[in-house]
């Protein structure tokens, strides 16, 4: 009886947050050969994308190089206002170049924001620009309630924050993309890329581990939850499945695997993609509380206990994989020295999945919680040598953490030594161009 008592409050905060997550949990599968929708469960719900936004930032840069704007070996400059963005990062100093091959495999992979606004800056001149092709883009091929305020999807704060889209949305993002340019297919099962001597492996937990899985893109914010467009393959087959509003990242990439498998399994399909209502909404599901609130992180706790996730790929997706990480350079600024990158932000993949309950995760300059075991910093390769690690252990051991008015820590974002601080560029992510109304186009669905 004690036990019961005891247990009550907790059960009840765990059905709550269940029965909230389940009422806003939109899944959808397609078929990219017909565009025909096999499923679909509130396909149509506005939602943050966070950085799902990035797959049409590739879409748009991969329709310049179609175009003949600029080519994979373009070097493109990276610039203050793309260092002064938050993590996940890659990290380099002002004025140094990348090819535009190697900036969308560290966007792929490390969801990089400062890439983001690079191949924003080095496509339309700014991000404003860009930022209109983008929603132009979006409305021609038939993204019907979408919004972009940025090339990487970091919430805007203080807001209103007005950049929302839909699961639907995103499968026709995902299969335009497959359509248009199967020959950068590859660009989306990069399992981890190599810089100097770090190595970054890719977010989606689907990748190396769900076997016919082609890869795609995840994202993660407060607000959105844990999101991800993935594509896979069986037989003639490919799919795209859509999940938005995940707990964790191991539940994101068990209901993408669930719905692969109902989705294989069909044998036609319910509607299609141009003939499922677009929505009319215009103000995105915000799970902030659910996500990162105490009593949501208490709900998450009871649960764990009361019933511990016992799916059939459970093991599988916890397994850290053996990779093969792609090289990926940036060259020296004009008259400077070579600087290594110094990237940051959480690693989502396996076995790091999701904070401990009771912790916040590290995105968009948080920082995590001491005690979270689940979630790690990105890790270098330890082919250090001793004097090295030594230097390093002593530099750290100096250093004095800054701290603002309130106390809590502060992150800096700017390199030592880097010529934003000069120039007094200041990058306002998600500020620009909210209610921008591009031209309508001819959609393919």
């Amino acid at each position: 009886m004690p036990f019961q008592r005891l247990a009550a409050p907790f059960l009840c905060l765990t059905l709550a947050f269940a029965a909230t997550a389940a009422s806003a949990n939109p899944v959808i599968v397609v078929d990219v050969k017909t565009g025909g929708v096999i499923e679909a469960n509130e396909a149509t719900a506005p939602w943050y994308p966070a950085s799902l936004t990035k797959l049409m930032t590739t879409l748009v840069v991969l329709n310049a190089m179609k175009a003949g704007k600029l080519s994979g070996d373009t070097p493109l400059v990276y610039s203050a206002r793309a260092q002064a963005e938050p993590p996940s990062k890659m990290g380099f100093q002002v004025g140094q170049t990348v090819t535009t091959d190697d900036a969308l495999k560290m966007l792929m992979v490390q969801s990089a924001n400062d890439i983001a606004v690079t191949l924003a800056e080095s496509v339309s001149g700014s991000v404003e620009a860009f930022v209109v092709e983008m929603n132009r883009t979006a409305r021609q091929i038939g993204m019907t309630n979408t919004v972009f305020v940025n090339p990487n999807g970091l919430p805007v704060r203080p807001g209103p924050d007005q950049q929302h889209s839909t699961a639907r949305d995103l499968a026709v993002l995902a299969v335009t993309l497959l359509r248009l340019h199967p020959e950068h297919a590859p660009l989306f099962k990069i399992d981890a890329i190599r810089i100097g001597d770090r190595v970054i492996r890719n977010h989606n937990g689907l990748v190396g581990r769900y076997p016919e899985t082609d890869g795609m893109k995840t994202g993660y914010t407060c607000s959105a939850g844990y999101n991800v467009v993935a594509s896979a393959t069986r037989g003639e087959r490919q799919l795209v499945t859509v999940v938005l509003g995940a707990e964790s990242p191991m539940i994101r990439s068990e209901t993408a695997i669930d719905a692969f498998e109902r989705g294989f399994a069909a044998s036609s399909a319910r509607t299609t993609l141009g003939a499922l209502d677009g929505g009319s909404g215009a103000f995105a599901i915000d799970l902030r509380e659910q996500m990162c609130g105490a009593a949501a992180a208490k709900a998450r706790q009871a649960r764990a206990k009361l019933k511990p996730d016992t799916h059939p790929w459970r093991d599988r997706l916890m397994a850290k994989i053996p990779v093969t990480p792609e090289p990926v350079y940036a060259s020296a600024a004009p008259g400077g020295v070579q600087v290594a990158a110094q990237p940051s932000g959480a690693d989502e993949d396996a076995p790091a999945f999701a904070p401990n309950p009771g912790s916040t995760p590290s995105i968009a300059g948080q920082t995590v919680k001491p005690g979270s075991a689940k979630v790690g910093p990105l890790k270098a390769d330890a082919k250090k040598t001793k004097a090295q690690r030594a230097r390093e252990a002593k530099a750290a051991k100096s250093a004095k953490p800054v701290k603002d008015a309130k106390g809590r820590m502060k992150i800096e974002l700017t390199p030592p030594g880097s010529a934003s601080a000069a120039n007094g560029a200041q990058a306002v992510p998600g500020s620009i161009y909210r209610n921008a109304t591009p031209a309508d186009g001819k959609s393919a669905f």
